[in-house]
């Protein structure tokens, strides 16, 4: 039996497929404009609805990324876009006390939480592949020992 004929499929994973830090704040500032664009259709008096759409998509960039320095500068961006459209509605930077400070604690907090789920979630699939990879060379020695006791 050759290898094309293994039942379980390897597939050789590699460290240098990770998206470079400035294009990874790109896609995170354009994630964060289009969940301010969906936020601005809510209603002004929901303001934590609003705001939640900017941190839920924080959250969701930082599990896809796991860019830390990429991570920062978008929740930065998030801040100051929810600060001047969502908060002050017209483009306008002010510091509005501890709602403010709550809100950067949200969009750490979801940024954190974001960063432990694509975490979690990347060891899990490399722990899977590693496994595969260990069937595929068992199945492989089992298949070569067959063979070497009927060649014999």
């Amino acid at each position: 039996m050759s290898l094309k004929t293994l039942p379980v499929r390897v597939r050789a994973e590699t460290g240098n497929d990770a998206t470079p830090t400035g294009i990874s704040l790109g896609i995170g500032a354009a994630i964060v404009l289009a969940a301010v664009l969906v936020a601005a259709v809510i209603p002004p008096h929901y303001p934590g609805w609003r705001f939640g759409v900017v941190a839920v998509a924080v959250g969701l960039f930082a599990a896809w990324s796991g860019d830390q320095l990429a991570l920062l500068g978008t929740a930065a961006i998030a801040w100051l876009l929810a600060n001047g459209f969502l908060t002050d509605r017209l483009g306008e930077l002010s510091w509005h006390g501890s709602s403010d400070f709550w809100r950067m604690v949200a969009l750490i907090g979801s940024g954190t939480f974001g960063l432990l789920l694509g975490v979690a979630y990347r060891q899990v699939r490399e722990l899977r592949s590693r496994w595969r990879l260990d069937v595929a060379a068992r199945v492989l020695a089992t298949q070569v020992d067959e063979e070497e006791k009927r060649d014999a």
